[in-house]
């Protein structure tokens, strides 16, 4: 027989009945133990197959004991197979931990200095509006959600004060100058009838008041910085006309206010005002970095609180506007809509100013809703522009006697 293993096959005659009574090569290569391929070779060789008509004896049902065999036999291959697999993760893991013991690491943490050089200094820009002097809001009329008065609104920038020096204090790096960003709606003004008929006090003696009253806290205020940048827009709630205009809408008590506390303040040339006749004024801060200053009315749109939609395509306009005119844009600051917020446009960063006023009859009655008392503080460097923004809450602050 040719090939490389031998077999000692039984006489053809033995193989032939074999054949008859199994019906099938494969069935009794399987019973001599003989590879299938081998054995058929063989028969076809020596001429054996199963003869034909002779009945093939069918082979009795597959008994319990070859079941429970298979059985075992699956379970035993497939606990090999999830053996070799734990022995593999043993190993990978094993070849990490060796990996890891044997590295030492390369980050050693510097200690954060509380001073550094001079061209790391940041600037404080703090934005300021809507507060709406003169107005009153009815502690009984919002349901115990805010009060607010003449008394309330001065204790609320006592408190902005302390938190503009804890600030300051709890930095990391000097900051020395701080920019004032007035934006508007400084008063609560007589636009509408029932702010005649509640205010506190009226336009011209709350212009004249707010004037003095915040010169003296500007002035305060240079404790602890050396230079203050005053800039100041107009706001909508203080206009000398019902209608607003487009023209001359510096004709309005939040200008008058400004150049109150200029004059008051003029015997300290650390402050410095830039008061504008513009509704939209750009500055400058951190050396390299402009600001967009601007009240935020004027933004058209169906959406009640806050139309960030308006708001967003007034900015793309401003962006497109300025930029074409030398004056890219990289931040605008408003107020109006009394809700702190900063967030990212394709235009560019919009910082939204909350107010010192809080809530009131009118945001609950029109909305439903309104935020507390609040104010943005925002911090930038030379190199990296806005590095931090922060809220500063207000509206804990209460009247004299409680509410």
């Amino acid at each position: 027989m040719a090939g490389k293993f031998k077999h000692n096959y039984p006489s053809n005659e033995e193989i032939q009945k074999l054949l008859d009574k199994h019906g099938t090569v494969f069935r009794v290569a399987k019973l001599l133990k003989i590879p299938a391929s081998t054995f058929q070779h063989h028969c076809a060789r020596e001429n054996l197959v199963p003869r034909a008509g002779e009945p093939i004896k069918v082979e009795a049902d597959v008994s319990q004991e070859e079941i429970l065999e298979q059985r075992v036999k699956e379970l035993e291959t497939r606990d090999r197979q999830v053996r070799k697999q734990n022995v593999f993760e043993e190993r990978v893991l094993r070849v990490l931990k060796d990996a890891v013991e044997a590295r030492e690491p390369k980050y050693s943490p510097r200690a954060i200095k509380k001073r550094v050089s001079p061209d790391q200094e940041h600037e404080f820009a703090l934005l300021w509006s809507d507060l709406h002097a003169g107005e009153t809001v009815s502690h009984e009329e919002t349901n115990g959600m805010n009060g607010y008065d003449w008394e309330v609104m001065l204790k609320r920038h006592d408190k902005l004060r302390e938190s503009l020096f804890s600030y300051l204090d709890n930095r990391p790096f000097p900051v020395s100058r701080l920019h004032v960003w007035a934006l508007g709606d400084m008063l609560s003004g007589n636009i509408h009838e029932e702010l005649s008929e509640t205010n506190e006090i009226p336009l011209a003696e709350a212009t004249v008041q707010a004037g003095l009253d915040f010169s003296v806290w500007m002035e305060s205020l240079l404790e602890r910085f050396t230079e203050i940048q005053f800039s100041g827009v107009v706001g909508n709630h203080p206009r000398a006309h019902q209608k607003p205009r487009a023209k001359q809408s510096f004709d309005n008590g939040d200008w008058i206010m400004y150049h109150t506390m200029q004059l008051a303040l003029r015997k300290y040339p650390q402050i410095k005002f830039d008061i504008p006749k513009a509704a939209a004024h750009p500055v400058t801060v951190a050396k390299n970095w402009r600001a967009m200053l601007w009240h935020g009315d004027g933004v058209r749109s169906s959406m009640p609180g806050v139309p960030w939609g308006g708001v967003m395509r007034r900015v793309a306009a401003l962006q497109n506007q300025y930029t074409t005119a030398g004056m890219p844009i990289d931040i605008f600051c408003c107020g109006h809509f009394h809700t702190a917020n900063v967030v990212e446009g394709s235009a560019g960063r919009v910082a939204m100013n909350g107010s010192v006023k809080g809530v009131d009859e009118y945001s609950l009655k029109a909305f439903g809703s309104g935020a507390p008392a609040r104010q943005v503080l925002l911090c930038f460097h030379p190199k990296h522009g806005l590095t931090d923004v922060s809220f500063i809450d207000l509206q804990d602050v209460k009247p004299a006697g409680g509410w």
